[in-house]
């Protein structure tokens, strides 16, 4: 969707929108079976190697696209039993970009995402379940504008011989509903639901 577009259509409706994300997301604490290690491991988020990239449709116009460009998240990763891993992931709600400056600014203000009042999008998992060597479920709280509400995350897990153990790659991806978090801004021309992937690097502390 042209972004000009979007935004002169958004404009003349009333209501606020959904904030492009998460997300995120995002959070593979999953490297169950593709890394072999200590049984209980911290790591971070590499920043250099992470995309939250988000997609929505609308009636009549092509799939947005946007993406937060910062953000910082932890990871607890427990090999013996994965059911104990955690992690906590923040964005900073301000580092949307949606390829147009005007736009980015109308995302941020109080009609939408509201950055002056709710600087961060924050995740923290409750559950994780294996699925296979390489894939996970990672179940949690996504915290939007004031609103929690659970998400789930398929993760892929992708080794990188390279890294000798000490990083993982991963992708995550899900889908929320806006409405959810009390975004109806824009319905029903514009989708209720958002698709959420995050690709990223997660780096061994130890």
């Amino acid at each position: 969707m042209n972004s000009h577009s979007l935004m002169g259509m958004m404009t003349r409706r009333r209501g606020r929108a959904r904030p492009p994300s998460v997300a995120a997301l995002t959070f593979a604490l999953m490297c169950i079976g593709a890394c072999a290690a200590i049984a209980a491991q911290s790591w971070h988020i590499d920043e250099t190697h992470t995309s939250i990239g988000f997609t929505i449709d609308a009636t009549g116009f092509p799939t947005t696209r946007g993406r937060f460009t910062h953000y910082t998240g932890r990871i607890l990763i427990d090999f013996d039993r994965p059911a104990k891993s955690l992690t906590s992931f923040t964005v900073d709600s301000a580092s949307v970009d949606l390829g147009s400056q005007p736009f980015n600014d109308f995302v941020k203000s109080a009609a939408l995402l509201n950055v002056a009042k709710f600087p961060t999008l924050g995740f923290t998992s409750t559950q994780v379940e294996k699925v296979d060597a390489h894939t996970a479920r990672v179940l949690g709280n996504l915290t939007m504008i004031g609103v929690t509400k659970p998400l789930t995350l398929t993760v892929n897990v992708e080794t990188d011989p390279s890294a000798k153990g000490r990083a993982v790659a991963f992708s995550a991806t899900a889908t929320i509903k806006r409405s959810d978090f009390g975004m109806t801004f824009g319905s029903p021309i514009i989708d209720d639901a958002i698709d959420i992937t995050v690709k990223t690097r997660a780096l061994t502390d130890e």
